[in-house]
């Protein structure tokens, strides 16, 4: 009798233990998930947004690419002139052409100075050859995508 007594009581304990673990780890990941920031959650639902469009406008365009650029602080030269830069934010790409978005990120605004200034002055570039760019802007052809797609840069 002592025997199914222990056996019983080992058993609802295993139980609980469990029931405890269960209740712990639901506890655990509803913890995390409340300690996510609203901004990283925001930002997530604007990401979506923001490459569903992308998608759209690349397929109205018949584009290989769309990319978006942020132009952006990335510190200050010795004598104390900031070095301007631009990174791409979003890149979508047509199947099977590869994405560069992680290259092109902190382009020095100075390495690009024609292209540069043709996108403050047309607020869109759109590029059907990217051997097009070897003689009108050098500088830009030389961190450009190496695979030669259309693209279109909106600024």
């Amino acid at each position: 009798m002592d025997n199914i007594t222990n056996t019983i009581l080992s058993l609802a304990a295993f139980i609980t233990a469990i029931a405890t673990l269960i209740v712990n780890i639901i506890k655990a990941k509803k913890e995390i998930e409340n300690t996510l920031p609203k901004k990283i959650q925001k930002q997530s639902s604007i990401d979506i947004e923001i490459t569903n469009r992308l998608e759209n406008i690349k397929e109205y365009l018949k584009a290989d690419r769309v990319q978006i650029y942020d132009f952006h602080n990335g510190g200050h030269y010795a004598n104390g002139r900031s070095v301007l830069k631009t990174s791409c934010s979003y890149e979508v790409v047509r199947a099977g052409v590869k994405g560069h978005q992680k290259e092109l990120q902190a382009i020095p605004l100075s390495c690009i100075p024609q292209f540069i200034r043709t996108l403050l002055d047309r607020k869109e570039l759109q590029i059907n050859n990217l051997d097009d760019l070897k003689e009108l802007m050098p500088a830009t052809c030389n961190i450009s995508i190496k695979k030669r797609t259309k693209c279109t840069i909106i600024f």
